[in-house]
Formats: C-alpha cells, sequence, structure tokens
C-alpha cells in the first residue's frame, strides 16, 4: 500500500520507505526539532539521521491583563503536526505483520512447553508438601 507523503517530500524527503523512526524535541518556547531515522542501503552516502526545525506560531493570550512574554503561547507549526501524522501513518504501515500457520504453531509449542514445566513444577511442590 503507497502512503500520500506531501508534507514530507515538500520537506525534502524523497525516500520515506526508508524511515525506521523519528522523534520530536521541544527545545525552545519558540522552537521543535524533528529527527528521523533512516535504513539506508549498503554504500549509502546519505545520512541515517536528519534533523528538521520548525518554528512555533505564537499566539496572544486570552486576557488583556498579561503583559509581555508571559502573554504569548506557543502551538506546533501546522507542518510539522502534518509531518508527524504522515510519519505515524508510515511507520504503523510498516509495522504490520503477517501470522503464518508455521509461526503460530511454533508459538504454541512453546507455550505448551512452558505450561508444562510450570504444572511438573507445581507437582513437585505438591510432592514435597505431602511428604
Amino acid at each position: 500500500m503507497k502512503i500520500d507523503t506531501p508534507n514530507l517530500t515538500e520537506m525534502g524527503i524523497v525516500n520515506p520507505k526508508q524511515i525506521i523512526g523519528y522523534e520530536t524535541v521541544h527545545v525552545a518556547d519558540d522552537k521543535d526539532v524533528l529527527r528521523i531515522d533512516y535504513k539506508r542501503p549498503k554504500g549509502s552516502f546519505l545520512p541515517k539521521r536528519r534533523r528538521y526545525e520548525f518554528k512555533r506560531i505564537g499566539k496572544p493570550m486570552p486576557g488583556a491583563e498579561l503583559r509581555g512574554e508571559q502573554a504569548i503561547r506557543y502551538e506546533i507549526s501546522p507542518i510539522l503536526a502534518r509531518a508527524i501524522a504522515e510519519l505515524d501513518k508510515l511507520l504503523a504501515d510498516q509495522k504490520k505483520t503477517t501470522a503464518s500457520a508455521k509461526d503460530i504453531k511454533q508459538e504454541l509449542a512453546e507455550l505448551n512447553a512452558e505450561v508444562n514445566d510450570r504444572i511438573a513444577q507445581l507437582t513437585k511442590m505438591i510432592d514435597k508438601l505431602d511428604n
């Protein structure tokens, strides 16, 4: 499934399928940083992490009694918010996995072994109490 990523493309991201994670950091009252991690092919000269800075939007607080810096509320950049939504959608799509019958049988065998070991352990404890 192809995910449309116009905001990431606008930021200069050409290979969104290589993205493996991201992190946002609020570094100042009026600035956020978005760090994107990539899984690059072997021998690639492209960076494994890129950093993008976004200015927050300053909006006046309601109430005329406030003056100065306290009277301004900073909100996240709309471009950053849309980019995060695209990244979440992109990474969620990459994490979807389909289980095969072989995988489920293996999981069931492991669970069965754990339960049998626990039953044997409890049986030994009961036998010790009877003696």
